[in-house]
C-alpha cells in the first residue's frame, strides 16, 4: 500500500508542471529595455513611435485615477518628466513576466523593479527613487498598455528648486 501511495505520490508531482513562459516574452523584455535606453537618451520621438494608437497608460502622479488614453496625453506625461531632469539613469533590478489579469496565464507582458536617478533640471538636486513598470505590447510590439508606480510627486517635490525668499 505505501508503495501504491509512493507511487501515485510521485505521479501527481509528475503532472504538476508550472506554466510555460509566453514566447513573446524575451523579446519584449528586448523591447523594454531599449524602450528605456531611449529614455535615457530623451528619444521622444522614438518612445512616440513605440506607443499604439489605443494606448492605456497608468501615470504615476498623486491622485491619478484615471488612465491615459491617448498617444498625446502619454507623451505630454513623459516629455514632463524628461524636460524636469536630466542625467537620467534606469537601474533595473529585473525583468518579470506578467500575467493578463483575466485568466492569470502569461502573457509576454513585462514588469520590472528598479531604481531612477538623476538630476532635477531647475535646481540641480539629485534623485534617486525605486519604482515599478509595466509593459504590455501587441503582436506589432508596439505598446498597448503600460504604467508607473513609485512616488513621482514626492520626487519632483523634493528636488524642487529652493523657495525664494
Amino acid at each position: 500500500m505505501k508503495k501504491i501511495t509512493f507511487i501515485m505520490l510521485i505521479l501527481l508531482l509528475a503532472s504538476c508542471s508550472t506554466p510555460k513562459q509566453n514566447p513573446d516574452f524575451e523579446k519584449n523584455v528586448e523591447l523594454t529595455k531599449q524602450w528605456f535606453e531611449k529614455w535615457e537618451s530623451e528619444d521622444l520621438d522614438y518612445l512616440a513611435s513605440q506607443l499604439s494608437d489605443d494606448i492605456e497608460w497608468q501615470g504615476a502622479w498623486y491622485a491619478n485615477k484615471e488612465l491615459y488614453n491617448t498617444k498625446d496625453d502619454v507623451m505630454s506625461y513623459i516629455s514632463g518628466w524628461i524636460n524636469a531632469m536630466e542625467e537620467i539613469d534606469y537601474s533595473p533590478e529585473n525583468f518579470l513576466p506578467g500575467v493578463d489579469p483575466e485568466t492569470n496565464m502569461l502573457n509576454g507582458s513585462v514588469r520590472t523593479y528598479g531604481t531612477w536617478t538623476g538630476k532635477n533640471t531647475a535646481s540641480g538636486k539629485s534623485f534617486e527613487v525605486k519604482f515599478y513598470h509595466y509593459f504590455t505590447y501587441d503582436d506589432n510590439g508596439m505598446l498597448i498598455n503600460g504604467g508607473d508606480y513609485g512616488d513621482a510627486t514626492g520626487t519632483l517635490m523634493a528636488v524642487a528648486p529652493d523657495p525664494v525668499e
